[in-house]
């Protein structure tokens, strides 16, 4: 069980009346090295008076069998390193995310059927699955055309544009398609890893199943009786295959890597004609990483790169930027340092301290999670992530720079059960 509160600390910011919520939490979580078959990973929140503010995140819920020492079938929502890449960065191209805060997105597991193979020197990964759950963004109500004003982790689309050179309000509505259209989706994949964990290893994944992002189409009128623009959103699924590649070398307390992902995007129309659509490109994500761990301390450093993986828009009335993107940002550089240190007496004392910068996309992000267990029973938490970013275009599109003025300082207590 957790208490905390959330607070906004920048001086710009707008993107709700309130500056402050506090929270009431919980989590539900298995032991590490516990030997339960059903195992979980749940948490979710209630801002008071804030509804729009509460969430749940189902990390993971899977029911494990053991059926030899080496083979294991799972049941359920199931994390497993399919990608170096999508795991470090958080990008979910391979895993959801759960991005309630889009600065700080979480993993979520795959859902489905899994069977897993583990010997000395290779591991092999089958997964089907009938069902499809995309990533989880942040809350929103559209009131009387409007987005309501509620979380600041929603980004509303413009509330005016230019028509005959005037301001024109705009009006929105939502088509939500019923919940068995986006679910009941099939995916399958694979991964093979060989080689030593402790020393050279190379991994190949394949994944084929719906985006975790899901396409946004519109299209708009002009309401000549209020001079209001009327806008209707549709989401909608589509698929892609993807293809991994990690080779990673450990040796003592270093471990060095590259990780590779190609990202194909069907190219089938999702849109009737008159609906203003997205068109996916094909994408390589690149990123060497090298980290330092001796138990205590952990230095990591990381480059991504993204080459292709544009975004264009077809249709008539096209917005400025595309309403559809498939990655964060583009380009990036990350340093990162973690502390696990003992305070004697039971207490230790977690850090994770990042800094991620990009040239092409034009941001600076600080990034500060913390945890200092008093005993075996409570912790006092807290997070920060602090962002300056420059103004977006079509030249550079991405997810970061919309929250420039969202920097954020959290802290709470906890008790375990």
């Amino acid at each position: 069980m957790k208490l905390f509160s959330d607070s906004y600390i920048s001086p710009e910011f707008e993107a709700t009346q309130k500056t402050n919520y506090q929270f009431v939490g919980a989590q539900l979580k298995t032991e590490t090295f516990s030997e339960d078959n059903l195992r979980m990973d749940i948490s979710g929140g209630v801002a008071m008076g804030s509804p729009l503010m509460n969430y749940l995140n189902i990390s993971e819920f899977f029911y494990q069998n053991r059926q030899r020492t080496t083979e294991t079938f799972y049941i359920g929502r199931k994390k497993l390193l399919w990608n170096e890449l999508d795991s470090r960065w958080n990008f979910g191209v391979w895993q959801p995310v759960f991005k309630w805060n889009p600065l700080a997105p979480e993993e979520q597991g795959l859902s489905g059927i899994f069977w897993q193979v583990d010997k000395p020197l290779y591991t092999f990964v089958l997964f089907a699955s009938p069902l499809y759950i995309p990533n989880q963004g942040p809350s929103f109500e559209i009131e009387n055309g409007d987005f309501a004003k509620g979380n600041p982790w929603f980004h509303q689309p413009p509330q005016s544009v230019r028509i005959w050179n005037e301001a024109t309000a705009m009006q929105y509505r939502f088509d939500q398609p019923n919940e068995s259209q986006i679910v009941l989706q099939n995916s399958y994949g694979a991964k093979i890893a060989f080689g030593d964990p402790q020393a050279f290893r190379t991994q190949i994944s394949y994944l084929y199943g719906p985006d975790n992002v899901l396409a946004l189409g519109y299209q708009g009128s002009l309401d000549l009786s209020t001079l209001k623009g009327n806008v209707e959103l549709q989401p909608q699924v589509f698929y892609h295959s993807l293809t991994g590649m990690d080779v990673t070398y450990k040796y003592n307390k270093w471990k060095m890597g590259i990780s590779g992902l190609w990202d194909r995007p069907n190219k089938e129309k999702l849109f009737e004609d008159q609906w203003s659509q997205p068109i996916f490109e094909d994408a390589l994500l690149v990123s060497p990483f090298i980290e330092w761990d001796n138990g205590m301390w952990a230095f990591n450093i990381m480059r991504l790169d993204i080459f292709g993986g544009e975004v264009k828009e077809v249709g008539e009335n096209l917005a400025n930027t595309p309403l559809t993107n498939l990655y964060p940002f583009q380009e990036a550089n990350q340093v990162s340092v973690l502390t696990n240190l003992n305070m004697g007496g039971g207490q230790r004392l977690f850090v994770k301290l990042s800094y991620t910068q990009s040239d092409k996309n034009d941001f600076e992000l600080i990034r500060a999670n913390s945890r200092y267990r008093l005993s075996g029973l409570w912790s006092l938490f807290g997070e920060m992530q602090v962002l300056k970013a420059g103004p977006t275009n079509k030249n550079n599109v991405n997810d970061i720079a919309q929250f420039a003025n969202n920097d954020r300082l959290m802290f709470g207590i906890s008790y375990a059960l």
